[in-house]
């Protein structure tokens, strides 16, 4: 579907041969995404571009979690092309396209607080972009028995209480991490973590591997799940989307991460905050929720 031209820029339905589109923008941005992230982010949403006649100029969409989750996402213009409304125009159609779900959310940085404010959107909660470079300190050789692999067969297990933890059903996004980085999916026995389970996934990217989700019932289990994969892939780059808990981002800075950048965590209207994020130690992601 494309809708009429404004200022020569119209708005179309991305599909998956628009993939290498959306990821010039991402290169343009500096941001991680792989090709494999647009793809599973069409498989699980929706998502439009900007176009000046044949070229692409602008993204943004949004993941859809059931009737219940809305995450807007990959909200990218060209930087030739800032400054003229394109972003406003893509936010304000994607919110015509969600009046359906219980809840919209997104990630924005502290400069795009106030233009999601006039939007609709109120602050919610914060978090920090922490960076493990490639040449930090490797962690200690790390060996804890009820620390394992976490299985693809294994998700329908989880799928209960990612459910209450996120606040809608993402078995298909965690599935697609589970997949394609085997690597970084771990879970520490639930009796060791307390009686309920803990988990971890990651995935490939651009610059950096990013780590995330990460869900625990308390800290400990959540740096042993951490540092689990950062013994056992030294020398790679790591990026980890934490909540803003003093503790929990000092752990994390002995183990080598560094803070890049603060993101504020935003919902639209009065809409509650979903799941139990007191259980949320690193996020999937901003494109991801």
């Amino acid at each position: 579907m494309i809708q009429p031209a404004t200022g020569g820029v119209a708005l179309r339905d991305m599909a998956p041969r628009d993939v290498p589109s959306g990821l010039r923008l991402c290169r343009l941005a500096h941001w991680n995404q792989r090709a494999e992230d647009w793809q599973a982010l069409l498989a699980n949403g929706s998502f439009r571009l900007a176009m000046r006649g044949d070229d692409c100029i602008g993204s943004g969409g949004a993941v859809h979690y059931e009737q219940r989750l809305a995450w807007i996402a990959m909200i990218l213009v060209d930087p030739s092309e800032r400054g003229r409304g394109i972003a406003t125009r893509l936010v304000a159609d994607q919110l015509q396209r969600l009046q359906r779900f219980a809840v919209v959310g997104l990630d924005a940085t502290p400069q795009g607080v106030a233009v999601y404010t006039r939007h609709g959107f109120t602050d919610r909660s914060g978090f920090a972009r922490m960076e493990r470079p490639a040449d930090a300190p490797a962690v200690r050789e790390f060996h804890d028995p009820a620390v394992v692999p976490l299985q693809v067969g294994e998700l329908p297990r989880l799928a209960a209480v990612d459910r209450s933890v996120f606040g809608a059903d993402r078995m298909a996004a965690l599935r697609w991490a589970a997949e394609q980085a085997p690597e970084y999916a771990f879970r520490l026995d639930a009796v060791a973590s307390g009686g309920a389970p803990s988990y971890l996934f990651g995935r490939h990217g651009h610059r950096t591997e990013h780590l995330g989700p990460l869900v625990a019932p308390h800290e400990g289990a959540a740096s042993a799940l951490v540092s689990a994969v950062l013994a056992a892939h030294p020398g790679r780059a790591f990026t980890l989307d934490a909540p803003e808990r003093p503790a929990w981002i000092e752990r994390l800075g002995r183990l080598g991460f560094k803070l890049q950048r603060p993101f504020r965590r935003m919902i639209l209207g009065n809409g509650e905050v979903p799941g139990d994020p007191e259980q949320v130690y690193a996020l999937f992601g901003p494109e991801f929720g």
